[in-house]
């Protein structure tokens, strides 16, 4: 019996070995990128070989290489970009945004009311009525009493798709109603990332902004970024994520051009004053020390120290780096990553490597960076 366990037990190992094997494989990465006069950072473990030398030494943008286990092994292709080199002022300081939604965004809707008779779903969200574009509540209510009780059309998103419905409203003392309840703008603080001196970009949160009732990310028609000032912080505990408080003014500095799931983007006519440092690329990225600049009290940033204590290399995913706060005096202030901190930018090895994007819920002294070369992808 013991000589059947032992024979049972060496294929169990080798099948727990070969499937931890591919899945090393399947996490290292295809995509890579590098500055025009130096080769891509890789792990000890591979390397890269270009198809061809030729391919490595011409200024193309881009070329095919070959990942090799232990230099000799080639287990797939992978393409490495060439990009050029650029710096950034860091920031770390609050601002504010005031939002408003292309189209308005359904949040609730009343049980058997016209609106779901026609199909219209919660976190659909309404570009047109009647042909006539809607921007805000008012003027989906405007459109809907004209109806005269008839059938009209309406545009909406739904999935990043065009959908056409036709939805007769209900006659009530009130009026016209089609029983949708619909949100048209939103405002909020959180923390700038960086300042691009050559093209006067700005970026923070790291994240986008979504409706609070649908999580969907809103849909920019126009917004605006005003300064705000940090007036006090509700420190986070297990469970309860902490936040920021903070007042934003009337004080405007820019324009929001894109709202997506790396963060917030706008331009700017003012000239942020602050160290510039060098993008660090993502296979620059190591485990360990960091710094992150962040404001807890008024408007002026100090720099804490953090551990990036894993790396997820894959351009495709938001969560690419897990960081625990180290630095004592964060921790007694905020307990940790609190609500507002999102776009802190990260600091490693004199470069800025990513931006602070979620707090875990379970612990908020640990949460979650995102690459800054995939925010700066993500802005062109």
């Amino acid at each position: 019996m013991k000589k059947f366990l032992k024979i049972i037990k060496i294929p169990v190992a080798f099948a727990t070995a070969a499937a931890l094997l591919c899945l090393y494989f399947y996490r290292i990465p295809t995509e890579y990128t590098c500055y025009p006069d130096q080769p891509p950072a890789v792990s000890s473990l591979y390397t890269l070989e270009a198809e061809s030398p030729a391919a490595q030494q011409q200024e193309a943008d881009h070329y095919t290489a070959k990942v090799k286990l232990f230099g000799l092994l080639p287990i797939k292709d992978a393409t490495v970009h060439r990009i050029t080199q650029k710096s950034l002022v860091v920031l770390g300081t609050p601002f504010g945004v005031k939002l408003y939604t292309k189209g308005v965004i359904v949040i609730d809707a009343e049980e058997g009311s016209a609106g779901i008779a026609a199909g219209i779903q919660v976190g659909d969200i309404i570009l047109s009525y009647n042909d006539q574009v809607v921007r805000s509540n008012e003027e989906l209510r405007a459109q809907v009493q004209l109806c005269q009780g008839k059938k009209q059309k309406v545009t909406l998103l739904r999935n990043q798709r065009t959908q056409t419905l036709w939805v007769t409203p209900t006659e009530t003392e009130e009026g016209y109603v089609i029983g949708l309840w619909v949100r048209d703008s939103t405002a909020g603080l959180g923390t700038l990332t960086y300042y691009d001196p050559q093209t006067n970009a700005v970026a923070g949160l790291g994240h986008s902004i979504s409706d609070v009732d649908t999580g969907l990310t809103m849909p920019v028609e126009s917004g605006t970024l005003v300064t705000a000032e940090v007036k006090g912080i509700r420190a986070g505990e297990k469970g309860n994520p902490g936040e920021l408080l903070g007042t934003l003014s009337n004080q405007t500095f820019g324009k929001v051009t894109t709202n997506n799931e790396t963060g917030l983007f706008g331009t700017t006519d003012r000239k942020f004053e602050g160290v510039r440092y060098p993008v660090g690329l993502k296979d620059e990225v190591q485990e360990g020390e960091a710094q992150i600049l962040c404001t807890l009290s008024g408007t002026t940033p100090k720099a804490y120290t953090i551990r990036i204590t894993k790396i997820n290399n894959n351009l495709s995913e938001l969560k690419n780096l897990c960081i625990q706060v180290t630095d004592e005096r964060l921790l007694k202030e905020t307990g940790g990553i609190v609500q507002g901190m999102s776009g802190s930018p990260i600091l490693q090895n004199g470069k800025i490597i990513g931006a602070v994007t979620h707090v875990l819920i379970s612990d908020p002294t640990a949460g979650y960076g995102i690459f800054i070369e995939k925010m700066l992808a993500s802005a062109e």
